[in-house]
């Protein structure tokens, strides 16, 4: 029996065997200890910015008895590493875009000098997610998608690389592999997206002050999803 909801069993399996993980915003470090437990990874930091978190993360890791394998810091963000732990692969996931965004940019050269691999789930604000990522020297690698308690969530894993990488604004917004997979639970969201982007464009225009730049943007949305979709 696994530890893992789906959305982050989907989040588990982007995880590179035998990698130095970090877990940022770990919550219990379900994750790092389901993937101990299979022998995926020997070694992870389970990162909490407050102390309840923390503790309770630490409960469960000393239940499973993994003390020595997963180490429960309190920190900021990516704080919590240092250069010695050899941290290749980074996971934030539950959080929104922009705090994941924000908790990449303020790591320090130090805390990502081992990182290659990010895998990041956020619970909204994905296209923010992607810029970030290619202006910052990450091409996505791999993505998912997946429906859990009538909520959609999309993974992202992006290596870095040396590469100039860039992104259509469709891919931005929909996601380049995700794109290509054309899965079920992707054409159901974007058909309901792009309901949901006519009707607020038909609303705009009958409104007594018209956004123009809002129904523009929408414009630009519902026409990148009819092009994919």
């Amino acid at each position: 029996m696994t530890l893992l909801s789906k959305r982050l069993q989907a989040v588990a399996s982007m995880v590179d065997p035998k990698t130095r993980l970090a877990d940022i915003g770990s919550d219990h470090a379900y994750l790092p200890v389901d993937l101990i437990s299979k022998d995926i990874i020997d070694f992870a930091i389970a990162g909490e910015v407050a102390p309840g978190p923390m503790s309770r993360s630490q409960a469960d890791i000393t239940k499973f008895g993994y003390d020595e394998k997963i180490k429960v810091r309190l920190g900021d963000g990516l704080a919590v590493i240092k250069a010695e732990d050899d941290i290749q692969t980074v996971v934030i996931a539950g959080m929104g875009g922009i705090l994941i965004s924000d908790i990449l940019s303020r790591a320090t050269k130090e805390q990502l000098s081992n990182v290659k691999t990010l895998i990041l789930q956020p619970n909204i604000g994905e296209p923010l997610v992607r810029q970030w990522l290619v202006k910052n020297s990450f091409e996505i690698i791999d993505e998912d998608i997946v429906e859990e308690d009538n909520h959609v969530y999309e993974i992202i894993k992006a290596s870095f690389t040396t590469n100039k990488v860039e992104l259509s604004e469709s891919e931005y917004l929909m996601g380049p592999i995700l794109i290509q997979r054309h899965s079920a639970v992707f054409i159901d969201k974007w058909a309901h997206k792009l309901n949901s982007y006519q009707k607020a464009v038909a609303n705009m225009k009958n409104a007594k002050s018209i956004d123009e730049a809002k129904i523009t943007q929408m414009n630009d949305y519902i026409k990148y999803i009819e092009e994919i979709l």
